[in-house]
């Protein structure tokens, strides 16, 4: 049975509906009460275990869409700046290499042959310098975190070079809204959110000087 067939491609679609029921179910999923403070008091009702729950929840998040701003919140609420990071970037990780698995094993093959011209040279490219190639995107991005992870599937680049840099490059953002909810535990210190906003406005920037600089580079 190859793996492109029907009936292959309807196996998977069974047990991707069937596990999205199963994470609604196991988490007691309702979107009404979604807040960070809920979602944060959900996941340490689980105790000891509650950073595998988080790191879990986290890699599963784009099967019921959900913000991964808003869970990385979650984390720094949770667990604090350091061990909110760390389990922030595991499962952002893992989150980024299932999607990225995804879209090369049932998206490659059809970009391949469409690739042509100045695409093909690009995509060579992103093979021969693929490190630093994702780990700019990591550190300045330019499209939703999901987006980033499909769309890198479908390109030549190695998925070491992808791992890597994507384990790295995330850290900053991540550190910066793991912080963000961090300071919302005390709001009687207020210079923990200005500091958290502050970091956030400095990447918003990096990026801002980042799209000019290829503009003007292009």
């Amino acid at each position: 049975m190859k793996l492109n067939s029907t009936w292959v491609k309807f196996v998977i679609f069974i047990g991707v509906l069937a596990l999205i029921y199963g994470i609604f179910y196991f988490f007691k999923i309702d979107y009404r009460s979604f807040t960070p403070q809920n979602v944060r008091d959900k996941i340490l009702a689980f105790g000891i275990w509650a950073p595998v729950v988080y790191i879990v929840f986290y890699t599963l998040r784009p099967l019921i869409l959900f913000p991964a701003s808003l869970l990385t919140i979650t984390g720094g609420l949770a667990f604090g700046p350091v061990f909110g990071t760390v389990y922030t970037v595991i499962g952002a990780t893992g989150c980024a290499v299932a999607e990225f698995l995804f879209a090369r094993t049932f998206g490659r093959g059809a970009v391949a042959n469409l690739v042509k011209g100045r695409l093909a040279k690009i995509d060579e490219g992103i093979e021969r310098h693929g490190f630093m190639t994702v780990l700019w995107i990591r550190l300045i991005p330019n499209v939703a975190y999901d987006i980033q992870n499909y769309s890198l599937g479908l390109t030549r680049v190695h998925f070491r070079d992808y791992l890597l840099a994507t384990a790295v490059g995330i850290i900053p953002g991540t550190f910066a809204f793991v912080y963000l909810g961090y300071s919302l535990t005390n709001l009687r210190q207020f210079w923990k959110v200005l500091l958290a906003i502050g970091l956030i406005l400095g990447l918003v920037g990096l990026q801002r000087l980042w799209r000019r600089r290829v503009q003007k580079g292009s």
